[in-house]
């Protein structure tokens, strides 16, 4: 008997000889469909953890998978459901063949549809990358990003190096001076500032900083997105002001928040330690972790002004702070939400031809594939795209 977890992980490093393949591959052929699915689901999974540059995916494996879902038939014979059964396949697309470039360009080199073809345009946009903005307190506008290591200013005393994506600042400081780090759409960034706590910057965000911590608290703001490790300090608590709508209060711990304006609500998450979310207009909540603190965004305010509280629900943290690890994970995630990501991070603007499709993903994809890449899937997922210079038309098919 064929022990499936144990040759499929062997698929996966690429370690099958010609005979164990055509094996595995006859042995395919005799499952029935329900199992097919499961064990692309396993293999997806399989792959979030192996290293494409070293052991990339087996295209051939993922051809033969795929003709097997492609050619077996569901019992409900409607065009609906063979669609969304079928499409369990883009959903370990978005697993597989995003983190092992190998998957990608076999799916890229199969026959398409028109009107599929319109969504791969010859040129692509390329995914966003590290790099940000250093405002000095003079006003002055320094340009970072990993090509550019050591030293690269003096503020208050203090000294701003890059190490790898990083922008450092050591514990000279003198003088207590404010710096901006702001980073575009298409561009994120990391942070040391000079009491060791490390931020990770998303894409249109920004966060204003001393470059020496004195007195009562350590006060930082931010807009956008950002993820927080807390160097411990009893004696001065740390406090983030978000967007002038609300403030962090943390003596130690890892966060994440998200204030996009364009999100509906400024959003706390914590993984670990414990914080106090501050609103406007409540005096607060403590949440523990696993918990995210949510404050309606002043668009969602405008239908529900009596929406003014802080709610705190129990959320997936893995998914909060997918991001910071260079991914996108679309597990449950509502079309308009994934596609207002996508317009940070690929730098783009996203227009809706009719109603906004009611389609929710799923899955996880590296931020490193191109647009292109990403549209493949959504287009098996039932959303048709159309690519025009840098603005993405989508309706539902």
């Amino acid at each position: 008997m064929i022990n499936k977890s144990e040759i499929l992980a062997r698929f996966a490093r690429n370690e099958v000889s010609a005979e164990e393949r055509a094996a595995f591959y006859a042995w395919l052929q005799t499952l029935p469909p329900a199992e097919v699915e499961a064990l692309m689901d396993e293999y997806g999974e399989m792959l979030v953890h192996i290293d494409p540059a070293t052991a990339p995916a087996d295209e051939a494996l993922l051809a033969a998978i795929h003709r097997e879902i492609s050619t077996q038939e569901v019992d409900q014979p409607t065009p609906l459901i063979r669609r969304i059964y079928r499409s369990r396949w883009s959903q370990v697309a978005a697993v597989a063949l995003l983190l092992g470039a190998g998957i990608y360009f076999w799916k890229a080199r199969q026959p398409q549809p028109a009107e599929a073809r319109l969504a791969v345009q010859t040129t692509d946009i390329a995914p966003g990358k590290e790099g940000a903005l250093l405002t000095l307190a003079d006003g002055s506008v320094i340009t970072l990003d990993s090509a550019h290591i050591g030293q690269i200013t003096q503020q208050g005393g203090a000294t701003a190096s890059i190490s790898g994506n990083s922008l450092v600042y050591d514990k000279n400081g003198r003088e207590n001076v404010y710096n901006t780090m702001s980073t575009p759409n298409g561009r994120q960034f990391q942070l040391v500032l000079p009491d060791g706590t490390k931020v990770w910057l998303n894409a249109a965000s920004s966060i204003r900083y001393p470059t020496l911590f004195s007195g009562k608290e350590r006060l930082v703001m931010v807009t956008g997105e950002a993820y927080f490790e807390v160097a411990a300090n009893a004696d001065m608590p740390f406090r983030v002001k978000v967007s002038d709508k609300a403030e962090i209060e943390v003596l130690g711990t890892n966060f994440n928040v998200n204030a996009y304006n364009n999100e509906e609500t400024i959003s706390t998450t914590l993984l670990t330690g414990s914080v106090r979310v501050v609103s406007d207009r409540n005096k607060g909540v403590i949440i523990k972790p696993g918990q995210q603190a949510q404050i309606a965004n002043a668009a969602a305010r405008q239908g529900n002004q009596h929406n003014t509280g802080i709610e705190v629900v129990n959320t997936d943290v893995e998914k909060a702070v997918a991001w910071k690890d260079g991914l996108f994970n679309f597990d449950n995630v509502p079309l308009q939400e994934a596609m207002r990501q996508l317009e940070r991070w690929y730098d783009i603007r996203i227009v809706y031809e009719k109603d906004v499709p009611d389609i929710k993903l799923a899955g996880k994809m590296t931020k490193q594939v191109t647009l292109s890449g990403l549209l493949i899937v959504l287009e098996e997922l039932g959303v048709h795209c159309k690519l025009e210079a840098n603005t993405l038309t989508i309706t539902a098919k």
